[in-house]
């Protein structure tokens, strides 16, 4: 059996020691005993963790309890699991893992009072993503995935809040807040829980409606439903109200084409389209101009390119882009040099007011999936293209430790002898 995050949290414990050797020398040794001795079985590593926390009740603390919540999640230790999520969430009351385990561990055991506290957490659950909303759009995604996410985000608290509601006999209350859910985000999850109440209120048609929609969405979806129970269920309330199951099937691809379409036409609103669709060499790509226009790489075939992929929201990036721009005076002379400022930024539209705001005089242009193309995993990262369009240089984050435009004019001369 092996324990990751217990690993990190054994690395973190040896790296803490030169902080504060003397005080954590102790802890280190039996932190790494507990899981020694553990041998591989959970169960005794929570009673290791939990007599480690008795003898060194301040050390690493927080972390050691996190690990003791997943672990009793894992062993459905629900006793514990809810004990012990109370306590990592005392520490980060935003650790939306383990306020929705709470919730659904307080669900299932449902001693006295437990679905009252589940709706109670349920309402902080709430609170406390839109107060995570509130904070703003991350700088990486363009206002139309923002949005999505947002929803999305949503519709998960309100389907968590509406399980504890049917749960609680909230009947009404709870098919409002699912239909809210569903409006916001359709899954299947959803769609089988507003089924389930629909059935639960004698609504027929309503039921084999949302059962249709949940199993549509789980063909085409990773979410873990059970399909034959969904299926047995639908089959059975279409037969009771139209005495076979002839036109189910029809019933089913309709609702199954609905979806698709819906999928795609959201889809398309959260992506541009690729205008590199089907480009498959360097030289096949074209990347839209800031201030408009298209820069076709392979017009630069038999050239230097030197490409530095950048977003407005990079710290690193600000500190490296005079230096590029730095090396672009070094060869403004040079026709044989081409320099482009490759943004990665999901939102267009803050592109611009950065740059005037930076006062930078770069060649910028859009990265139209030549990052995905160059498999950019972390910016900025620079590359410098050979006359032939291979790469004769990559360079993955900024090192402050060298002289950057100093280093990149090496590289484009060693390119230039390839």
């Amino acid at each position: 059996m092996k324990f990751p995050v217990l690993i990190c949290l054994l690395v973190f414990a040896f790296s803490a020691g030169a902080q504060d050797k003397a005080a954590s020398a102790d802890p280190e040794s039996d932190l790494r005993r507990a899981v020694e001795t553990a041998g591989g079985g959970e169960a005794k590593l929570i009673e290791n963790f939990e007599a480690f926390l008795q003898k060194h009740p301040d050390y690493r603390r927080a972390d050691i309890e996190r690990e003791i919540f997943r672990l009793s999640v894992k062993l459905r230790d629900r006793d514990r699991a809810i004990a012990y999520a109370e306590r990592v969430l005392a520490a980060n009351e935003r650790d939306f893992e383990a306020i929705t385990q709470l919730i659904d561990s307080l669900r299932e055991r449902r001693a006295e009072g437990d679905l009252k506290r589940a709706l109670e957490w349920a309402d902080k659950f709430v609170e406390r993503v839109e107060a995570a909303l509130a904070a703003g759009k991350p700088g990486r995604l363009s206002q139309a995935q923002w949005n999505d996410r947002k929803e999305r985000s949503r519709a998960s608290t309100m389907l968590l809040r509406g399980r504890v509601l049917a749960d609680m006999g909230e009947t009404d209350r709870a098919m409002s807040e699912l239909r809210r859910s569903f409006k916001a985000a359709k899954t299947a999850e959803t769609a089988v829980a507003l089924a389930e109440l629909s059935e639960k209120r004698g609504a027929g048609d309503e039921a084999v409606d949302y059962y249709a929609q949940a199993l549509a969405l789980s063909f085409d979806s990773s979410e873990d439903i059970d399909r034959k129970a969904v299926r047995r269920k639908l089959g059975a309330l279409y037969s009771a109200k139209a005495g076979s199951e002839q036109g189910l099937g029809d019933r089913l691809l309709k609702t199954y084409d609905r979806f698709v379409r819906e999928r795609e036409e959201r889809e398309a609103a959260l992506e541009r389209p690729n205008i590199n669709e089907g480009a498959v060499e360097t030289f096949d790509f074209k990347l839209t101009r800031v201030e408009g226009g298209v820069v076709t790489l392979g017009d630069h075939r038999g050239k230097i390119i030197v490409l530095n992929f950048w977003a407005t929201w990079c710290g690193p990036c600000r500190i490296e882009m005079p230096l590029f721009e730095a090396t672009i005076a070094r060869y403004k002379n040079d026709p044989d040099v081409v320099f482009l400022a490759v943004n990665t930024d999901e939102d267009r539209e803050v592109v611009k007011p950065f740059l005037k705001e930076q006062k930078y005089k770069l060649p910028v242009v859009y990265a139209d999936y030549l990052d995905e193309h160059f498999a950019i995993r972390a910016i900025p990262t620079t590359i410098v293209l050979d006359r032939n369009g291979g790469v004769s240089f990559r360079q993955q984050g900024f090192n402050s430790r060298e002289d950057f435009s100093q280093m990149l004019s090496e590289k484009i001369e060693e390119a230039k002898k390839r």
